[in-house]
């Protein structure tokens, strides 16, 4: 008897393009073989690598990125329900941030999905990584309607310590002081606020923020645009990284009322703050404001 739990062969050949309304589908399954079955790398000498990633795109990474290049060079897509909810959310004509956008795989996602009517701010505070994800956005035709910042979002104006583990990029963080640590890098880069970076746009329609525990300081540098605009974010939380968890939900409830968490499923459902600050839980979150809920 055939088990009606293994999927049918899917008529997927290399080459295959995934379409946006494909990955926008209900079909993750599908939209995963098709990453891995058009997924190419190339190596350009000196750690560089040309990579295709969605199916779709041409990436610059890094070969001694262990933690997230290496995953995307095999299986050409990262943090697939994630993909699949921001490209259901994001249309074109959307003005967009992507915050901690690393080698910029989801910036790339972000500029194709807003058009050319639309605009991406990419905010990246490690020079080498922010100076790839430009190449990358510049060789997919889209750096006219993309600004890249080298640097880290805050509260305010100023500059901090990045602290950058050997192999781990997308794990670089911001320190009160250099540490020694023999597997890591510190480096000076300048802090702005969103508010300033966000100043010149006609407004704001969706945010991902992902930038290993400085979420607290950028949501206090965020105000003025959630007060405004009140735009769609993603929002990585962990009350393990915060100095006040409790004080930073009560601000984000003061404007999204209803706080939501994104699953593997890549779909969103309520969660209480009794649940978010769990003690016994430290993992990551992905919390989804959206200020029309």
């Amino acid at each position: 008897m055939k088990n009606k739990h293994i999927p049918a062969p899917l008529p997927i050949q290399p080459g295959n393009l995934l379409s946006l309304d494909e990955l926008r589908g209900p079909d993750r399954y599908r939209a995963e073989c098709v990453c891995r079955a058009a997924s190419q790398t190339v190596y350009l000498g000196e750690h560089a690598v040309l990579v295709r990633v969605l199916g779709r795109y041409k990436m610059f990474l890094d070969t001694r990125d262990r933690g997230f290049g290496a995953h995307v060079m095999l299986d050409g897509y990262w943090e697939m329900w994630l993909t699949q909810f921001i490209a259901r959310l994001v249309a074109p004509g959307m003005h967009v941030a992507d915050i901690g956008a690393n080698f910029g795989y989801y910036a790339l996602l972000l500029a194709d999905l807003v058009g050319p009517d639309g605009r991406l701010l990419a905010v990246e505070p490690n020079p080498p990584v922010a100076d790839t994800l430009k190449r990358t956005l510049e060789l997919n035709g889209f750096a006219s309607r993309s600004t890249i910042v080298a640097a880290a979002a805050g509260s305010g104006e100023g500059e901090g310590r990045l602290m950058v583990p050997a192999g781990e990029p997308k794990n670089a963080t911001l320190v009160s002081k250099a540490l020694p640590n023999d597997d890591a890098e510190t480096v000076a880069v300048p802090i702005h606020s969103l508010d300033s970076l966000l100043r010149a746009f006609p407004r704001v329609d969706f945010l991902k923020i992902d930038a290993e525990g400085a979420e607290e300081d950028i949501i206090f540098g965020l105000s003025q645009v959630i007060e405004r605009w009140r735009p769609r974010i993603v929002l990585e939380f962990n009350p393990g990284r915060c100095r006040d968890p409790q004080a930073l939900l009560v601000r984000l409830r003061a404007s999204y009322p209803v706080l939501r968490s994104l699953d593997y499923y890549a779909q969103v459902a309520p969660v209480s703050d009794q649940e978010l600050l769990d003690p016994t839980n430290r993992e990551d979150r992905l919390l989804y404001l959206d200020g029309v809920a």
